[in-house]
């Protein structure tokens, strides 16, 4: 059977793991593909998330994200090298509401004392992507609860926030009020009470799974817990599930923009723009 290089560059060879063509097998062919397309799909998640928040996935990002994937380094080694490489140092002071933000200015507490939002927004992008590869190299098998999507946030930003997974106290409004701190609690426990009960969106076929997932998406970006980072910890949680239930996200094929739009109009009832959204890419 020949094998053609569709690219029209390289030979197998630089396609396939070398320690894969030695070991002669299809089977270690068949693993090699597997691993590789699972990396590059975790990579075109990280990047949508890095390009929603306006910021290039420079080649730079793209490889130390790789190399968390690929288990050739992990994200405290690439964190450490980040904060060293820009002259970061911890500067924490502890304060009586660690969800504050700094007098005088909209910038939340931070580790590094950053104040200037601009600056501190990219430093928590560039962390934030490193925990989120390290998220993805583990196993979906999980219980997808509130104290799940609060894990997920602890562990993406915990490396710049002190308030990382606590539940915000502040009324928050982005085009639209999300739910009030004083029913977070019991707004969540009636949602994921309701997933739970739902076997986690298992076993459905993909008209009704694409249905459920926005409605479910639409439900926790109005429940909005976070002071910050709501949207990309909700998205790793329902990427996860959608794995877990059987089917993928193609995330090389969601625009940011069309998806902000979307969940504003499931936050108000509206789920069709959402639901057009996941049609195109849901595998």
């Amino acid at each position: 059977m020949d094998i053609i290089d569709r690219d029209g560059a390289g030979s197998l060879h630089d396609t396939i793991g070398l320690d894969y063509l030695r070991s002669g097998t299809i089977k270690g062919w068949l693993v090699f593909f597997m691993k590789s397309g699972r990396v590059q799909a975790c990579i075109d998640y990280i990047k949508f998330n890095h390009e929603a928040e306006g910021y290039e996935f420079s080649l730079e990002e793209e490889q130390s994200a790789r190399s968390i994937l690929e288990e050739e380094a992990t994200a405290d080694e690439l964190i450490q090298r980040y904060i060293e490489e820009h002259g970061l140092a911890m500067q924490y002071t502890k304060t009586s509401d660690e969800l504050s933000v700094y007098p005088g200015t909209s910038t939340l507490v931070n580790f590094f004392s950053i104040k200037e939002r601009s600056k501190l927004r990219k430093v928590e992008a560039s962390l934030a992507n490193l925990r989120t590869a390290e998220m993805l190299t583990e196993s979906v098998d999980n219980t997808y609860d509130f104290e799940y999507l609060k894990t997920i946030h602890g562990r993406m930003f915990s490396d710049v926030y002190p308030s990382a997974g606590q539940i915000r106290t502040t009324v928050a409004a982005k085009r639209t009020v999300f739910c009030h701190p004083t029913f977070i609690e019991s707004a969540a426990e009636d949602i994921f009470n309701r997933l739970r009960k739902e076997h986690y969106l298992k076993g459905l076929d993909r008209e009704i799974f694409i249905n459920d997932l926005a409605f479910f998406m639409g439900e926790i970006e109005a429940l909005h817990p976070f002071r910050d980072g709501n949207g990309r910890a909700a998205r790793l949680f329902f990427y996860q599930l959608s794995v877990h239930a059987g089917f993928d996200i193609d995330w090389s094929m969601v625009d940011p923009d069309r998806l902000l739009e979307a969940d504003i109009s499931a936050i108000d009832g509206d789920y069709q723009l959402l639901i057009d959204v996941l049609e195109e890419v849901v595998l």
